[in-house]
């Protein structure tokens, strides 16, 4: 766990990576919620969609003239690398340019395979939340259902861009310090044991701030769903 804690350290996304672009967030928001629905037709794996956004984050962050007719291709790229990395048996990239409805070619995505992968000098195994939220859960023996909670508070959090900078262990321990708070605690108990604060690496202090900031992000989503 601790070299998890290490390369998290190791790829930091800036708050203000976007800044310099000709992409905007609204724009990073509309791509990644596409992203989550093609991982979902390719029936992939979690991690998978996870590493994808931070491939493309990362990608974002280094490349500075990514330009705005090009940016699916960027998300259908990250996505061709990430699926490569995780999965058993990948998609072909033919299947890429059937689910982008031959917006870009077979040779364009695999030019800009090539090219994240130079950018990002082939350095992948960053470490996502999942793999952390699996450990937090133990630690705070968290049910079944507080477990698929938190997983799906981080995965509306993909999509935002004011939560991509934070570290994947942070994502985690918001999120289960959020269903932790919302299910089975009636009394609203205390949630954060010294045991989750010894495996987590984060007092209450560090994590109901984030925790907070996760809320009013998914009340914003449910406020823009129902206009």
């Amino acid at each position: 766990t601790h070299i998890w804690y290490c390369f998290q350290i190791k790829f930091p996304i800036s708050p203000t990576f976007m800044s310099q672009l000709q992409i905007n967030s609204k724009m990073r928001s509309i791509l990644v919620d596409w992203l989550v629905e093609v991982h979902q037709q390719f029936a992939l794996l979690p991690e998978t969609l996870y590493v994808t956004i931070s491939i493309l984050d990362r990608f974002l962050q280094v490349e500075k003239t990514v330009q705005r007719k090009y940016l699916q291709l960027v998300g259908i790229s990250a996505m061709f690398v990430a699926s490569k990395y995780e999965e058993m048996c990948s998609p072909d990239v033919q299947d890429f340019v059937y689910i982008s409805d031959s917006a870009y070619s077979k040779e364009q995505i695999l030019k800009m395979e090539q090219h994240i992968l130079m950018k990002l000098e082939f350095k992948l195994g960053q470490p996502v939340p999942l793999h952390f939220l699996r450990r937090f859960s133990r630690a705070a023996d968290a049910s079944p259902e507080q477990h698929a909670m938190a997983k799906y508070l981080m995965e509306l959090c993909l999509v935002e861009y004011d939560m991509c900078h934070y570290a994947p262990s942070m994502i985690a321990a918001a999120a289960l310090y959020l269903s932790l708070s919302i299910i089975n605690n009636p009394c609203m108990k205390p949630v954060w044991t010294k045991s989750i604060q010894h495996y987590s690496r984060y007092n209450v202090g560090e994590v109901k701030p984030v925790a907070q900031k996760m809320a009013a992000v998914i009340k914003k989503l449910d406020s823009s769903k129902l206009e």
